[in-house]
This record gives C-alpha cells, sequence and structure tokens, in this order.
C-alpha cells in the first residue's frame, strides 16, 4: 500500500476538458473509502438560470461567477457529500484563495444529480485559475481556462467593433472613431485583444478621414467655376474637420502619442494642408472683400449706382459717429445705426457691403492702421458736394482721432459744426472735441478720478455727495470748461435749472467755442420761454467764433418766440447759406415769411423743403395752410 505524505500532495488532472461550448475541468473531492470509490465532480461554467447556450451576457449577469457541478462517473451527489466534501472547493488565482460563497439546492432528475454553485466576481475570468479542494492530506486541483467569449464585456466589444466596421466601410469615418473610442474609453475592455485592435482602426479612419478631406479641399481650391463665396463657405467647412484630426488623433490616454510611427505621418499632412487652407481661404476672402466694398472705395454719386454709394456714405457716417469716443484703447469698433439705416442696407441689397466695410475699418484698427482704407477719404472728397452733410469731414474725424492726429480730428469737428443740421451729430463730435481736449491737456488724475466717484454717487442716489464732487472739480480745476458741463448735465438731470444755467454758462466762458454747453442752455431757456436771454447767448456765441448752422437756426428760433420775424429771417437764411439742404431752416423760413405776409416768398421755401424730401408730410401741410390763407384774403 502506497504511504500516504502528511504534506499536501498535488492531485492534478491533467485531462483538463474543454468543451467546444461549455468549458470545463474535472477534480476529485473525495479519497476512497470502504466499498467506496473516489469521487470526483466535473465543474462547468455556467450561470444564474442555468441558460444554454453560454454567453458573456448570461454568464456575467448575476451576483456572482456560477458552476454546475455533477458527478463525474456512476455515482450521486448527495447532502453529505455536498456539504462535507464540495463546500470546501475554492479557487486560487493570483496567489489568493477565493471560497464558495453560494450553492444552490440539490437537483436529482431520475439517475442523475447536479448542484449550482457561485463564487464571488473577483474572480477574473480573463486570467487562469485553478479549482482546489482538500483532499485528506492532500489538495486536489484542476486549472480552469475561460475562453474570451464569456469575459466580461465580450459582447460589448464585439458589437462595437461591428459598429464601427460598418460605418468605416461606408465612409462615415468621423462617427466610426466615436464608436471606437466608446471601446477606448471603457477600461475594463482592456483585457481584450480586440481593444488594440480598435487603436489601430481608429487611427485608419483618422488616416482615411484626412484623405477624403484633402481631395474635397483640393477639388474646391481649383474650381474657378463656383462663386468666391460658395468657396470661401466650403473650405470654412472643411477647415473644423482639420482641426479636428490635429487636436483629436493623440490621445496620451490610451498610448496613441503624436511621434508614433503611424500617427507623425497623419498629423504632419493634416498641419500642412491647416496652413495652406488658411492660406487658401484668407487670399479668396481678399478678393471677395475688394469685390464687395470696392464700389465704395471709389466712390462717385454721379455713377448709375450713385444713389446707394449716398446711401452708404451716410450710413458709414452715422456709424462711426456712434462710437464710444471716451475709449479709445479698444479694440473692437462697437458701432451702431438705426432700424431704419439697417432696413435700407437690406432693401438695396448692400447689407453684405456694409458689414465687410465695418469688419476691415476693425481689422486695421486691430492692428494700428488709420480705420479707413487709404483710397476711401480721397475719393470720399470729390463727392462732397453732393452730399447734404458734412460726411467726409464727420468720417475724416473719425479717422484722425482714433490714429492719434488730434490737430487734424478738432479742424474737422469745426466744419462739422459749420453746416450740420443734424442736432445729435454735433452733440457726438462735441464728445470727440472734449475727449481731445482732456488729452492734449493732460489733466490731473485727480480730476478723472473726482468725475468717476461723482457718478458713482449719483447712480446710488446720494446727489448730495455727487454734487460735492462736481463742486470739487471746479475748485481744482476752475479753468476746466468739462468740469463745468458736467455739473451743468447733474443739475438738469435732477431738475435745477438755475443752478444748471450757471454751470453751462461758466463752460462756454472759460470755452468760448463749447457748443454742447451753449445747446444745453439754449435748451433750458427754451423750455423757459426765456427767448431774450437766449438771443443775448447765440449773438455772443456767433461774435465769439461759433457762426454755424445750429446756432444761427436756434437764433432765428429765439427770434420768432420774441415776435421779431425780421431778425427771425435774417438768422435762418444765414443758416441756410451755410447749410442749403435743411429740410426744417427752409420750414422755418417759410413760416417767418408767412408771418409778415410774404406769401410768395413763404411758398417758395415751402416748397424747397418738399423739393429736399418729399417723403414727409410736414412742408406739404403748411403749404396746404399757406393756400387757404391767401384765398381767404388774410
Amino acid at each position: 500500500m502506497m504511504k500516504r505524505f502528511i504534506s499536501i500532495c498535488v492531485f492534478i488532472f491533467i485531462a483538463f476538458k474543454m468543451n467546444a461550448q461549455t468549458p470545463s475541468t474535472q477534480i476529485k473531492i473525495k479519497e476512497k473509502a470502504l466499498f467506496r470509490g473516489e469521487r470526483v465532480v466535473t465543474i462547468e461554467l455556467s450561470n444564474q438560470n442555468r441558460l444554454q447556450p453560454l454567453t458573456s451576457v448570461n454568464v456575467n449577469s448575476g451576483p456572482y461567477y456560477y458552476f454546475l457541478v455533477k458527478p463525474a462517473g456512476n455515482w450521486t451527489l448527495d447532502a453529505d457529500i455536498v456539504n462535507e466534501n464540495l463546500t470546501k472547493v475554492e479557487i486560487y488565482q493570483n496567489e489568493r484563495k477565493i471560497p464558495l460563497a453560494w450553492k444552490g439546492e440539490l437537483i436529482i432528475s431520475g439517475e442523475s444529480t447536479s448542484i449550482l454553485i457561485g463564487f464571488p466576481k473577483m474572480v477574473k475570468l480573463n486570467q487562469l485559475f485553478l479549482f482546489q479542494c482538500p483532499v485528506g492530506d492532500a489538495t486536489s486541483q484542476a486549472e480552469f481556462q475561460i475562453p474570451q467569449e464569456f469575459w466580461p464585456g465580450y459582447s460589448t466589444i464585439t458589437e462595437l467593433l461591428k459598429q464601427g466596421d460598418a460605418l468605416a466601410a461606408s465612409s462615415q469615418f468621423k462617427t466610426a472613431i466615436e464608436v471606437y473610442e466608446q471601446i477606448l474609453t471603457n477600461n475594463n475592455l482592456q483585457i481584450f485583444p480586440h481593444y488594440d485592435e480598435a487603436k489601430i482602426k481608429r487611427i485608419n479612419c483618422f488616416s482615411s478621414l484626412y484623405n477624403e478631406t484633402q481631395s474635397s479641399f483640393q477639388k474646391i481650391s481649383l474650381d474657378d467655376q463656383l462663386e468666391l463665396k460658395s468657396r470661401i463657405t466650403q473650405i470654412e467647412a472643411i477647415r473644423p474637420t482639420i482641426k479636428y484630426i490635429i487636436d483629436s488623433l493623440p490621445r496620451a490616454e490610451w498610448g496613441i502619442g503624436s511621434l508614433d510611427p503611424i500617427v507623425l505621418p497623419i498629423l504632419e499632412k493634416s498641419r500642412n494642408t491647416f496652413l495652406t487652407l488658411i492660406g487658401v481661404r484668407d487670399s479668396l476672402q481678399h478678393l471677395l472683400d475688394d469685390q464687395n466694398i470696392r464700389w465704395i472705395l471709389e466712390g462717385s454719386a454721379t455713377s448709375k449706382n450713385g444713389y446707394l454709394y449716398i446711401f452708404m456714405i451716410e450710413t458709414l457716417s452715422s456709424a462711426f459717429s456712434s462710437l464710444d469716443f471716451s475709449d479709445t484703447t479698444t479694440k473692437e469698433l462697437k458701432v451702431k445705426i438705426s432700424e431704419d439705416l439697417s432696413s435700407r442696407l437690406v432693401k438695396n441689397n448692400i447689407l453684405e457691403s456694409y458689414e465687410t466695410f465695418i469688419r476691415i475699418c476693425n481689422e486695421r484698427h486691430q492692428t494700428n492702421l488709420p480705420i479707413f482704407p487709404i483710397e476711401f477719404l480721397p475719393n470720399l472728397k470729390k463727392d462732397t458736394i453732393t452730399f447734404s452733410l458734412p460726411y467726409y469731414s464727420m468720417l475724416k474725424a473719425v479717422n484722425d482721432y482714433y490714429y492719434g492726429n488730434y490737430s487734424s480730428a478738432m479742424e474737422e469737428i469745426f466744419r462739422i459744426y459749420r453746416t450740420s443740421y443734424e442736432t445729435e451729430i454735433n452733440h457726438r463730435y462735441g464728445t470727440m472735441r472734449t475727449m481731445i481736449i482732456n488729452r492734449t491737456q493732460q489733466n490731473s488724475p485727480d480730476i478723472t478720478k473726482l468725475l468717476d466717484e461723482a457718478l458713482q454717487l449719483e447712480k446710488s442716489k446720494d446727489m448730495q455727495g455727487a454734487s460735492e464732487k462736481y463742486r470739487q472739480i471746479t475748485l481744482i480745476a476752475p479753468n476746466y470748461a468739462f468740469g463745468y458741463f458736467a455739473m451743468g448735465r447733474f443739475h438738469a438731470r435732477n431738475n435745477d435749472p438755475f443752478r444748471a444755467i450757471f454751470s453751462y454758462q461758466r463752460a462756454f466762458q472759460v470755452d468760448s467755442l463749447y457748443l454742447s454747453a451753449y445747446r444745453e442752455c439754449t435748451n433750458i431757456y427754451i423750455k423757459q420761454g426765456n427767448y431774450k436771454e437766449i438771443i443775448n447767448i447765440l449773438t455772443t456765441a456767433i461774435a465769439k467764433g461759433n457762426d454755424y448752422w445750429e446756432t444761427n437756426y436756434n437764433l432765428g428760433i429765439a427770434y420768432l418766440g420774441d415776435a421779431d420775424p425780421a431778425r427771425a429771417i435774417i438768422s435762418f437764411e444765414r443758416a441756410l447759406t451755410l447749410s442749403s439742404k435743411s429740410y426744417k431752416t427752409n420750414i422755418q423760413l417759410g413760416l417767418a415769411y408767412q408771418s409778415v405776409k410774404n406769401y410768395q416768398k413763404a411758398r417758395e421755401y415751402f416748397n424747397n423743403a418738399i423739393g429736399i424730401d418729399a417723403t414727409r408730410q410736414e412742408a406739404v401741410d403748411y403749404l396746404t395752410k399757406l393756400n387757404e390763407l391767401q384765398r381767404s384774403g388774410k
């Protein structure tokens, strides 16, 4: 009789059985006994519900990994064998013993018996493990290798690969890449050889995507039959794809480096194509820009499209005069136009030209160039006589101001004042004039600080504190006209006309050319009906060099209000001499002549107004009333 070893005697079933469908092995769980042979069981991979065929889904469902145990040979399982021997079976993997965690009911079907046992999911199905069972003084064990089709995630990775391959075959490369990346982002799938396969297929899709995109780019670039705008649009549509390849192909977290031999050539080609694409796109855009604005740059109000040119210049003048002149450091020129002007651009199909011109001006400003293209202003100057307002001076003032040529900008502002019949335009350029004075006089930083503090106090409803800040400004800088003007505006906003008038008067006493101060002071007196004071202020203003349309027109209004139509006519005619295309000056002259019963002259000026703008009803109504007066003999 063979001697029994006290130490562990390993009994290995070399005859490891792997069914084509169901992985299984055999292990001895009990030695021979009197009248009984040894007990060997077959252990098969199974699932919670003993479903067949086995799949990675049903094998990995449930709280445990399940194995079906049945006798190997002509014997049957019973409760004693199960409780005394089978429960001792454990799994040995990675130098760790994993005991049995669960056992089912003993199943008896005729002469066959079986039982389902379960082990914790700390077992790695993708790695070799051993079933072990102590048998006497020895340990019986058997290897168990589970094919990958039963590993957790097998159905997921194979299905994703199938989807990705189908998408790649139909040239849907970007979508295929997204599918392959679903594999790579799932760390649990790294156990499969398919994982590295997904990396290669993803890289190949990037390569195919590049080739397809490069081919499209070449075709568009060489297609002279396409309109410039369409070519640019199509090239712009390609750019994100090339950028996507450059940015997304390398992924260090998945072990895909930018210097990998299979990756680097794709990246280099993509980068070169991207630079070429930008160059071609910019070149085409330059051609399109020039095509869109060439008619604006060359000008000519007398050409067949002259009315469009006039519309455009009016719109550009309104846009650039709307800038915030207090901030010359801004990199973006934020212009605004009215809804009427915007609608007119659309109606006349010149909105794109306008937007292109604004963009180009912004680009020039951002590179520290004069705002307007070099040929624009000289050509505009040739058409100055055609325009009703001093648009050349308005745009040149903006150009000079942002380029730092303040003395030239100031000269243009006075030219605007002289002939502009739009008070809002004069107000805007009055703001520019104030900013120029502030910059050239180099006022104390304390003044700027006090102005900011005054505004903040006013916003917080601390009127007393704000008033004190304005007072401090006038004490620190008694010759700073804007300080008095700002204080006047403050008092006007707070319904204190007497202090406002005093402040405005101090402003134009310090600066005799302060048109905005004259205007604001005049407006208060008009509300009060104090026309004599307006006459005193504006006659003084004109005498000091403010011989502008605005001052003469407002003086005419004051004379009419003071019942002196003769002097009103003189003032209105001076205003009309300065700006012959002023609609409302002609209206006021017509009314003034009508008041002295010179109906012929009144009719002449009402008709002039209709000739200037036939779409407005005001002059027509006055002419109708004049006819009624003449018929009634009044």
